[in-house]
């Protein structure tokens, strides 16, 4: 990792990773001129992944090995303990040498309306700048209000509403319905394989 590049960290469950991730984190790439870092959760505080995490670690290094610009860190899921992203933050600074102005925090338009009750949102806001995408039509004025308090630097990235999600590729799987197009190729191989 380049201390000069913009480092644009993705954090989520993966479970299963699904093209709607890759097209959010390829626009960003592109609109920031960045190189995006996967963090796939081991042990969430928000929500329990239904996947194995080696699955879905399995299944998000498929999904991006193709792309030169993005790469998986294996850091939190690796360590076995809850990890909150204030933490990820500060140990992109310390270990990599990232500084604030190339450090960003990609977010869907769902957490960033949640960001309040996460740990040490001032401290999250303080360390990078979030860019957040719709994962559903929304009001942002109305979104971000709440928001005002931190002074955070968000930039809103006005990448297409993709109607996928992870819930949507499980509950095919489970009903024997083809998950192509929906997630990358090499995931829906794995999936039919792994059962």
């Amino acid at each position: 990792m380049n201390k000069a590049e913009n480092i644009i960290l993705f954090g989520g469950s993966f479970d299963p990773p699904h093209l709607g991730h890759m097209i959010i984190a390829q626009w960003v790439a592109e609109a920031l001129s960045g190189v995006v870092s996967f963090l796939p959760a081991g042990n969430p505080p928000h929500k329990k992944p239904q996947g194995s995490g080696e699955h879905r670690l399995e299944m998000l290094k498929i999904a991006t090995v193709r792309n030169p610009g993005f790469l998986v860190d294996e850091y939190e899921y690796r360590s076995g303990k809850v990890n909150y992203s204030v933490e990820t933050l500060q140990r992109y600074h310390q270990d990599f040498g990232v500084s604030r102005d190339n450090l960003y925090f990609v977010l869907g338009s769902d957490s960033l309306r949640d960001l309040n009750t996460w740990r040490d949102p001032q401290g999250i806001v303080s360390q990078a700048t979030l860019v957040a995408f719709a994962r559903e039509a929304v009001d942002w004025r109305e979104l971000l209000l709440p928001l005002n308090n931190l002074k955070a630097k968000i930039i809103l990235c006005k990448a297409p509403i993709i109607e996928v999600s992870s819930t949507l590729v499980r509950e095919r799987v489970k009903q024997g319905l083809s998950v192509r197009y929906l997630v990358p190729p090499g995931v829906e191989e794995y999936i039919v394989r792994k059962g």
